[in-house]
């Protein structure tokens, strides 16, 4: 016997992910590890513009507001212990200022709202079928911001009820974009507190809904990010240290994985480019006043400015020399 794991290799898309591809990516903290990723060698990404979201409501809902582009008002938000919160978006918008809150909040709507309808790749990872309903307003929440659990029922979506959502918000989306391509993929992440056995139910059936909607949609393609955790590296080791998040080997194997999938060949000799590029941004000097360190400095400013003129697409603009990592 020569060989100990089974190996995933995901079958290739007709189509590959560019640099100068306006990208979406929504969902779960597993699409913050890829888009990051991604952000860091110049794509064009627009990562989770409501934050981290779980469920494929709260999912399909963000998508439906960026289509319709209509601005969050003062009575979305609820105040809890001091900060004001939105139940459509992760805490990472939250804030002691509602007005600033606000303005946050639809800042980042109004720049994803105009960006979607140029957006030609979408990737959407779901993290679990369970949904939480605010009982005060029957609405599903997508963050409960620690607001006591008595005040949420929690309900296991069907099948059935996620392919009605999502064929409908793809419709809407192919309406406004016909060239999108869309892509899903289920979280590894391991929701325990529904118990292993709920944890499974709740992936398993993401995963047949995602099922049917490929079989319904040419657009449509599937990731098998879960899989790759659970049926080809299938070890502990490739977890964070609470056994539920993916750590950074098991991600760093799973975005070769995706660069294998959606990237040409083109474009990952560019990203070696930029890799090396990065690698030497992030060196730490022990003495940065050193005449030498300047000179490097000045060197690795150049090398940006050139790469930057051979390829305008790439989004530099967050690439600060004098501030290294």
């Amino acid at each position: 016997m020569k060989d100990f794991r089974t190996e995933i290799s995901p079958e290739r898309p007709g189509w590959s992910l560019m640099h100068n591809d306006q990208t979406l990516m929504i969902g779960s903290c597993f699409a913050e590890h890829i888009g990051t990723r991604l952000k860091e060698r110049f794509f064009q990404i627009d990562l989770n513009p409501f934050g981290v979201l779980f469920n494929p409501v709260s999912i399909a809902g963000g998508l439906q507001r960026l289509i319709n582009g209509e601005p969050y008002k003062l009575d979305d938000l609820f105040v809890y212990q001091g900060l004001w919160h939105s139940f459509d978006h992760h805490s990472r918008f939250s804030g002691s200022d509602p007005v600033e809150v606000l303005d946050r909040i639809n800042m980042q709507l109004l720049e994803s709202s105009e960006k979607i309808r140029k957006t030609s790749r979408l990737f959407i990872t779901l993290g679990t079928a369970r949904v939480y309903h605010y009982l005060k307003t029957g609405r599903v929440v997508s963050n409960c911001h620690q607001v006591p659990a008595g005040e949420f029922q929690n309900q296991l979506l069907r099948v059935g009820d996620i392919v009605r959502i999502y064929t409908r918000i793809v419709q809407d989306l192919l309406h406004i974009n016909p060239d999108l391509k869309l892509v899903f993929t289920v979280s590894p992440v391991r929701y325990w507190k529904d118990g292993p056995n709920g944890n499974q139910i709740s992936k398993a059936t993401l995963i047949l809904a995602v099922s049917e909607l490929v079989k319904d949609f040419d657009q449509i393609s599937y990731f098998p990010a879960y899989e790759i955790f659970m049926d080809d590296l299938r070890d502990y080791r490739f977890y964070d240290q609470d056994l539920l998040h993916p750590g950074m080997a098991g991600i760093s194997y799973t975005w070769r994985k995706f660069e294998e999938t959606y990237l040409g060949e083109e474009t990952l000799n560019l990203n070696k480019k930029i890799e090396k590029l990065q690698k030497s941004r992030n060196h730490r000097p022990r003495n940065p006043d050193t005449e030498e360190y300047q000179d490097f400095l000045t060197k690795l400013k150049n090398k940006a400015e050139q790469l930057q003129k051979e390829y305008p697409e790439l989004e530099m603009g967050e690439f600060n020399i004098q501030d290294p990592l």
